[in-house]
């Protein structure tokens, strides 16, 4: 009885946490980034057809905006299944990464309660979930926030190898760090920093000739993912590194990107150079935490050991950003915030039993801090993304003339003219609500018999204009 009891509440604490975070997930932020529509666009095509926007079958990387990215595969097919599976609608795009999200959070519950123990595990969870930069990506359909569960298992595989000194938790941690690596390309500058730090670890914690049988069961599991680099390049030039030139104007220029990322007012106060980001007023981290993680930092020296891998793995993330020249990108430190996490809850330990009240007092700011933040998030900052990328009413007209076409039993054709200013998001919609059949048709060409047509224009001589709820377009049939 006891144990059913714990499932349902289990199941409702992750049923309230699905619907907290994808609260107004249509309305914040208003529209769809280009690389949403572009992720979008081409799982709709892969779950449909098995090929991408360039009719290539089941690449390893899909190449989109007009040539100009590549699409990275696990986030690209992990869209694209979740498509296949429950359908590909606006609301689904979104969800993809509140489900990561969650997933992530039971993952460092996991590794926090092997560490702490259930109650500073839950607060662990409590913190990562609260983290500002969590909410902002679980609201985006994009692969920002797709390394951080594959981070976690990597720490997780560390830890358990440290306590059992199993090989086949090195193995776990390989692969899990191998897949970070093709989950986002911001991970390229940082999965060989963390490969380095994991030999380093271990080469600390054995003799010699353990060290090498360590390092060879945790190279099993990168590797493959590492030698397929020469390979992968030939076929999709420049997916795996960007050709650009890198300018090497001195130390200092280099050093910048990584300092910059821990810059306290961006990390706890300004958050994301981009916009769309941040909401500008609140930091990629919750500011009312910093104190757990200072204590944390403290207690973790104390510690050694494996904390001091906690501690590296935070600190050295960002370390050759100097090749990208990325400053002030929370966005692409996302892998980094586990770390925080959990090296706060070690500063929450201490605190506990030494200054309870300062602890109980640091947990009540910073749940009026997250509050603020969520406030502002959900209903003053979807105006301001607004004359970023307008809005998302044109989807529920793409859903009009879907439902049209087949009420009607009619060909559905879109004007050309709507199609070239949506760019991907309209071809997206268009696959999703409409279906792969629909055509293009210029205003001034003649409607074919037993069409549908949805334009921008309010009449077209020659045309009966359908009555539907639609807001920014028209649907017209043939007299």
């Amino acid at each position: 009885m006891e144990k059913a009891v714990k499932a349902v509440l289990v199941i409702a604490v992750f049923v309230f946490l699905g619907w907290f975070f994808s609260y107004r997930i249509l309305n914040t932020p208003l529209g769809l980034t280009a690389d949403e529509g572009a992720f979008a666009y081409n799982a709709v095509l892969l779950s449909q057809t098995g090929r991408d926007e360039n009719n290539r079958l089941l690449p390893v990387f899909v190449l989109s905006l007009n040539g100009s990215d590549w699409r990275q595969p696990v986030t690209q097919y992990y869209m694209a299944l979740f498509f296949k599976i429950f359908g590909p609608s606006v609301f689904n795009l979104r969800f993809t990464s509140v489900v990561i999200t969650l997933v992530s959070a039971i993952l460092l519950f996991i590794l926090s309660r092997h560490l702490f123990g259930r109650n500073m595990a839950i607060l662990a969870t409590g913190i990562f979930l609260t983290t500002p930069l969590i909410m902002i990506q679980s609201h985006l359909g994009l692969d920002n926030i797709m390394p951080v569960p594959f981070t976690i298992i990597w720490l997780l595989g560390l830890y358990l190898f440290t306590q059992t000194r199993k090989n086949k938790f090195l193995y776990l941690a390989g692969v899990s760090l191998g897949i970070a690596f093709y989950s986002y390309k911001g991970m390229r500058a940082t999965v060989p920093v963390w490969y380095l730090l994991t030999a380093f670890y271990l080469f600390t914690q054995e003799t010699f000739p353990k060290f090498i049988r360590r390092l060879l069961a945790f190279s099993l599991g990168i590797g493959p993912f590492f030698l397929a680099i020469p390979w992968l390049e030939s076929l999709y030039p420049g997916a795996v590194f960007d050709r650009h030139t890198f300018n090497w104007d001195s130390i200092y220029t280099f050093l910048y990107p990584y300092f910059s990322s821990f810059d306290i007012s961006f990390l706890f106060i300004q958050g994301d150079a981009t916009a769309w980001h941040s909401t500008g007023r609140h930091g990629m981290m919750l500011l009312a935490t910093l104190p757990l993680f200072v204590f944390g930092l403290y207690q973790a020296f104390r510690k050694k050991g494996y904390w001091y891998f906690v501690v590296a793995s935070f600190f050295t993330a960002p370390l050759l950003f100097g090749f990208v020249g990325s400053v002030h990108r929370a966005s692409r430190l996302m892998s980094i915030i586990p770390s925080y996490a959990l090296i706060s809850v070690l500063g929450a330990v201490w605190l506990w039993s030494k200054k309870k009240i300062i602890l109980v007092a640091i947990i009540f700011a910073s749940i009026i801090n997250y509050w603020d933040f969520v406030k502002f998030y959900w209903y003053q900052y979807p105006e301001l993304t607004r004359i970023w990328f307008g809005d998302m009413v044109a989807y529920q007209d793409y859903q009009a003339l879907g439902i049209q076409a087949k009420k009607l039993h009619r060909q559905p054709y879109i004007s050309t003219q709507i199609v070239s200013g949506q760019g991907h998001s309209g071809r997206y919609f268009a696959a999703a609500y409409v279906g792969l059949a629909v055509k293009q048709l210029a205003d001034s060409d003649p409607l074919p018999p037993n069409s549908l047509l949805m334009s921008q224009r309010e009449e077209i001589p020659g045309l009966i204009p359908l009555p539907a709820d639609t807001r920014l377009y028209h649907l017209f049939i043939a007299r």
